[in-house]
C-alpha cells in the first residue's frame, strides 16, 4: 500500500476535500489519523470564511444554532464506528402512521443534511466495527446518504483505521468492491514534520530527544510486553510533566507510563548529555558549542528552548537571556539552528518573541542566515 509522509497526508486531504474524493487511510494507533485533519480544516473553514467548530466540544445549544445557520459554519464530526450501533448512523425508526416509517437522526446527522451545511464527517476506527455498522458508514461515504437524507453539497465524509494483521487490533477485512470506491493509502511516523508541529506545543527536551533519536517518535515492542512510543504518548507525556523540567527525578516514571519504559530509559542519555553542559561557559563563549558532539548539540537546543519558554517577564535580564540563546543557536550547525529557532519563535507567545527580537544586537546577522524562520 501506498504509504505517506505526515505533511504529506494533511496536502491529501486538501485535494480530496476540494473534488470531494473519499479516501480510507490506514496506520498504527495514535500516529496522527484524526489530529491531521484537526490541524488542516481550519484553514479550509477560514479560506470558506466559516467558524470551525468540532461537534463533540460544542454545546446542545450550540448544536441549534449550527442547524438554524449551517452557512456560517465548518462542523468537523468525529465519529468513532467501533463503539455504535447501527441506529447511531440510520436513527431510531418512528412509526408515522400504519403505512409510513421514518427514522428521528442524530442531530449531527440533521446538520450535515441541511442545506448550506460545511464540513467534515470522519468515521474513525471503521475496520472495528460489526459488519453491518461498517456496511452502513461505507454506504454513508460512498453514496452520500444517510437513511433518506442526502449530505450537503460542501460535505466531505472519509473513514480511517488500524492496519489488519499489523496492528492486531482485530480488524474487519474491507471487501474488494468497497476498497475500489475509496482513494487509500498509509500514513507513516515522520520525526521531522512532527518536530515543526511538536515546536511550542510539546516540551522543548522531549522534541529535542526525538530529533536525535527518530525511531522512538513510534515505536512498537514486537513482544508486545512493553509500552509502545507514538506521537500521541508523547503528547501525553508532554502534559503530565507539564511546567516541570523534563530532566528531573520524576520525569523518568512520568515517561514510562506514557511512552514505556524503553523510550524512558533511553531519554536517560539524553539527560545524561544535557546534564554536562556548563551553561555559563556557553554563554560566555558561544562558539565552544561548535565543535561539540551531536547528542550534546540536541541537548543544547532542548536547553535554550527550556530556558526561553520560562521568560515570564520582558525586561533587561530577559533580553540578555534572549541575546545569549540566540547568540548560541548562531554558532550552532545550521539543521539545530533551524529546530532551536522554530521551537522558541513558536511556542505560542508571538508577542514575546517579537518584543525580544527586536532588540537583539544580531539580528540583521540572523535574518541573513535563518530569515524565513525568524521573520
Amino acid at each position: 500500500m501506498y504509504s505517506l509522509k505526515v505533511n504529506e497526508y494533511g496536502d491529501l486531504i486538501k485535494k480530496c476535500y476540494d473534488v470531494k474524493s473519499p479516501f480510507y487511510v490506514y496506520g498504527g494507533p495514535g500516529i496522527g489519523k484524526s489530529e491531521i485533519p484537526r490541524q488542516v480544516f481550519p484553514g479550509i473553514a477560514k479560506d470558506m470564511n466559516r467558524e470551525y467548530l468540532e461537534w463533540t466540544d460544542i454545546t446542545l445549544e450550540k448544536k441549534k444554532e449550527c442547524i438554524a445557520n449551517p452557512d456560517k459554519y465548518f462542523i468537523f464530526c468525529d465519529q468513532r464506528v467501533g463503539q455504535m450501533d447501527s441506529t447511531d448512523l440510520r436513527g431510531i425508526p418512528n412509526l408515522i402512521n400504519s403505512e409510513m416509517l421514518e427514522t428521528i437522526p442524530m442531530s449531527w446527522v440533521i446538520y450535515f443534511t441541511t442545506i448550506g451545511a460545511a464540513g467534515a464527517i470522519f468515521f474513525d476506527e471503521l475496520n472495528l466495527a460489526a459488519p453491518v455498522v461498517a456496511g452502513q458508514a461505507y454506504q454513508i461515504i460512498n453514496e452520500r446518504t444517510i437513511a433518506d437524507r442526502r449530505l450537503a453539497p460542501d460535505v466531505f465524509v472519509f473513514g480511517a483505521g488500524n492496519r489488519p494483521g499489523i496492528d492486531e487490533a482485530y480488524c474487519q477485512p474491507m471487501p474488494f468492491p468497497l476498497r475500489d470506491r475509496f482513494n487509500e493509502f498509509e500514513v507513516e511516523a515522520d520525526s521531522q514534520s512532527w518536530a515543526e508541529w511538536a515546536s511550542g506545543k510539546i516540551n522543548p527536551h522531549l522534541v529535542a530527544f526525538v530529533c536525535w533519536k527518530p525511531s522512538y517518535l513510534y515505536k512498537v515492542d514486537n513482544k508486545k510486553a512493553n509500552k509502545s512510543s507514538t506521537p500521541r504518548g508523547i503528547t501525553r507525556a508532554s502534559m503530565l510533566i507539564g511546567q516541570d523540567d523534563a530532566t528531573s527525578n520524576n520525569a523518568h516514571a512520568l515517561l514510562s507510563i506514557s511512552v514505556g519504559e524503553a523510550f524512558a530509559t533511553e531519554f536517560q542519555a539524553y539527560v545524561k548529555c544535557y546534564s554536562q553542559l556548563n551553561w555559563k561557559t556557553i554563554f560566555g563563549n558561544p562558539k565552544c558549542v561548535e565543535d561539540m558532539t551531536v547528542d550534546k548539540h540536541w541537548a543544547i537546543v532542548g536547553g535554550l528552548a527550556d530556558r526561553y519558554n520560562k521568560i515570564d517577564k520582558i525586561d533587561k535580564g530577559a533580553h540578555e537571556l534572549f541575546d545569549n540563546i540566540m547568540s548560541v543557536l548562531k554558532c550552532l550547525p545550521a539543521d539545530f539552528s533551524i529546530v532551536g529557532t522554530k521551537m522558541i519563535k513558536d511556542n505560542g507567545d508571538i508577542k514575546k518573541f517579537k518584543s525580544l527580537i527586536s532588540k537583539y544586537k544580531g539580528l540583521d546577522d540572523m535574518v541573513e542566515t535563518l530569515g524565513k524562520f525568524v521573520l
